[in-house]
């Protein structure tokens, strides 16, 4: 395929704004962005703020807008929306999709991209998922924390080499530290195993991700051993292994980091409950899989 040259980041939080100002700042890719309310406004005002522990940078959109039917339609979008909105986000991004345009979601959660094929089925829908820490601390700035980054993505289903190829060449070019995975689904089970646990914990105890490992390790072992019981069911070949890996991995987060589900619970904003300890416990349902350590905390936090 022609390389990309149009880009819409739906839903421009802490990880897409992060991951649409690189592409800004370093690619000739035409990149617009989807927000809302007074982050918007700011976006629109005065640009887009990225501050970084070493660096502070300001990069302006091609077009910033909470009404997609007014861009056209688009090489890419990357869909990093909240999981609890999703299925209105494509709705809505109707009249920008073509058989042409590719869609990666990068959500919290898994099964997405069969979400997405279900609108879209002509498309080339890919998967994957990213870790950062980051997040909007005032309209129109957002806050990325630490050396924490690595965007993954991939299909289950086969893709065009060009496709692949055009795509790395972008993200290359972004500087964004990025790796395609021929098996994209344990991957990112790996990444759930990760965020649903810590989720789950940091937003039920009201405590940073460091706290947790520390104060709380049983019962840190215990959810990812609950999830890793469901995705086993599942065919998923989660293991012993991985879930010493997410805690090696989590031993390096910086401290004080919390997590999207702690942050927006904290300020009363749409909460992604059903995505990231939900799921468990419904699956765990479906399957006859006991999840007694998720299935208190869901019942919890779901209040």
């Amino acid at each position: 395929m022609n390389p990309i040259t149009t880009i819409l980041i739906a839903g421009s939080g802490g990880v897409g704004s992060y991951v649409g100002a690189q592409l800004i700042r370093h690619t000739d890719a035409h990149v617009s962005l989807l927000a809302r309310g007074k982050h918007l406004e700011a976006i629109r005002e005065k640009g887009l703020r990225i501050e970084e522990d070493n660096e502070h940078y300001t990069v302006h959109p091609a077009q910033a807008t909470d009404n997609p039917g007014e861009l056209g339609t688009f090489d890419l979008i990357i869909l990093s929306v909240k999981a609890t909105s999703l299925e209105a986000t494509l709705k809505q991004l109707k009249p920008t999709i073509t058989s042409n345009t590719i869609l990666l979601p990068l959500l919290n959660g898994v099964g997405h991209a069969d979400t997405i094929r279900r609108y879209y089925p002509n498309s080339t829908i890919l998967d994957g998922h990213i870790y950062i820490l980051s997040n909007i601390t005032a309209p129109g700035t957002v806050r990325k924390r630490g050396k924490v980054f690595r965007l993954v993505w991939g299909s289950k289903q086969a893709v065009d080499p060009a496709i692949v190829h055009a795509l790395t060449e972008l993200f290359d070019t972004a500087g964004l530290r990025h790796h395609y995975s021929d098996s994209i689904t344990l991957d990112n089970w790996k990444k759930y195993l990760f965020i649903s646990a810590f989720a789950a914990l940091t937003a039920y105890h009201n405590k940073p991700m460091n706290a947790i490992t520390t104060e709380h390790a049983e019962e840190l072992e215990t959810l990812m051993r609950e999830i890793t019981a469901v995705a086993q069911v599942k065919d998923i070949p989660l293991t012993e292994e991985h879930i010493t890996a997410a805690l090696t991995q989590a031993a390096k987060v910086a401290p004080g980091a919390k997590t999207s589900l702690q942050l927006d619970i904290e300020q009363g904003k749409p909460a992604e409950v059903e995505a990231l300890c939900g799921y468990i416990v419904h699956e765990g349902e479906r399957l006859g899989v006991e999840v007694p350590g998720m299935e208190r905390i869901y019942k919890s936090l779901k209040k």
